[in-house]
């Protein structure tokens, strides 16, 4: 894959997640007020579309790993297009849950999992490859910086509606031009040449242990981030925190995943996944715990900060762990499986703090998330380190 092409791969999951993912939590107001109903019916359709999502990721995986993974990008980001344009013309609360249905689907088959396999089989050098997934994620990880300020300037500048056919021609023109400056500039040699359909099942049925622990780990990253943004503003505000102050440093978050992203493009960071995936741990523990017990506003900024970066690192070591640790020809279904568990998470993530803070206090249950990151990042070090299996270590050697 040329530079010019990974660039537009990772412009393109910028558009992605910007228009499918972004974007509605600056369209739930204007909803609400339009359809006449609380705020829970409208984000209600955001969680369908997370569970579709989660139900399709497994396929989306096993489709990847077929060499079928540009299909698939093409067929959401199509699809998702016209949803997107025919949604303003159908009026009421159940075609909001029938649009978010079908983008959910979308999501699976357009966000981060087809894109991390298409860049497994586009680079057979696990360093290359890890610089390549840190490039696509640091695109990324711009879709809130450019499209929640963006959204919000269209839907005051021409309504809803408006916003969503622009955000609709935005997908549609970034579809196109991914098709033609990345897939038709993948060689159709992409698949795994000397990989037997047996050994693709040996490798789905090896060591199930370790990624049930792999599973566990990114799951509960997963459920951490969520749940500590949406509640934010009164975790912090229970430590004395301003409004204003807790939503500027929940709009800094996003802004520092990226360090952590750039620093993995250089080849002196490309440490072992496991090794990375227990410092990713480690930074969510040690900015938990900053947040939980820091005694001035200063602290609980810095262990903000380090949440973040600890969150930015573990979004791509998912994706090289997994195919360095179980290989490249099933890790797009074993990644698959992973994001449908954090999908599950990320729609359950926004109750369980504040349930957890009901019943004892929020800094309580940012302690508990911190332990638990703790225990985490002991066993990523030590178990996983060891769990790799000979033919991926072969790979990476």
């Amino acid at each position: 894959m040329t530079t010019r092409a990974l660039i537009a791969l990772g412009i393109g999951q910028c558009i992605n997640w910007g228009v499918l993912y972004y974007a509605f939590a600056v369209l739930v107001v204007p909803l609400q007020r339009e359809l006449g109903v609380d705020t829970w019916v409208v984000t209600g359709a955001f969680s369908v579309a997370l569970l579709m999502s989660a139900a399709l990721a497994p396929a989306v995986g096993r489709w990847g790993d077929r060499d079928r993974g540009p299909l698939v990008m093409q067929v959401g980001g199509v699809t998702a297009t016209g949803v997107l344009l025919v949604w303003p013309y159908i009026p009421g609360v159940a075609a909001l849950y029938l649009v978010w249905a079908g983008l959910g689907l979308c999501m699976a088959a357009t966000l981060y999992e087809p894109a991390f396999v298409i860049i497994a089989r586009a680079y057979q050098d696990p360093a290359t490859r890890l610089r390549a997934l840190a490039a696509i994620t640091l695109f990324g990880g711009l879709a809130s910086t450019a499209f929640l300020p963006g959204t919000a300037f269209l839907v005051t500048t021409v309504g809803w509606r408006g916003a969503v056919l622009g955000l609709a021609i935005a997908l549609g023109l970034s579809t196109g031009l991914t098709r033609t400056l990345v897939f038709r500039g993948l060689a159709a040699g992409t698949s795994l040449e000397g990989t037997s359909s047996a050994d693709r099942v040996s490798r789905l049925e090896t060591r199930p242990f370790q990624f049930v622990m792999v599973a566990a780990m990114f799951t509960l990253t997963t459920l951490a981030s969520g749940s500590f943004a949406t509640n934010l503003v009164p975790a912090l505000g229970e430590r004395g925190i301003a409004p204003t102050t807790a939503a500027l440093l929940g709009g800094l978050m996003g802004a520092m995943q990226l360090p952590g992203r750039a620093l993995l493009m250089h080849g002196m960071f490309a440490a072992s996944p496991a090794t990375l995936l227990a410092a990713s741990l480690a930074l969510h523990a040690g900015g938990l715990g900053l947040v939980a017990f820091g005694p001035s506003t200063s602290i609980i900024a810095a262990g903000t900060v380090i949440f973040a970066l600890g969150a930015g690192v573990t979004t791509l070591v998912r994706p090289h762990l997994v195919q360095t640790m179980f290989g490249v020809e099933s890790g797009g279904l074993f990644n698959g499986r992973i994001a449908r568990q954090q999908q599950l998470a990320r729609a359950a993530s926004p109750i369980v703090v504040a349930w957890l803070a009901s019943r004892f206090s929020y800094a309580a249950a940012l302690a508990v998330f911190a332990a638990a990151f703790v225990i985490a990042s002991f066993v990523a070090h030590g178990v996983l380190r060891e769990g790799r299996s000979p033919a991926a270590q072969n790979e990476a050697a």
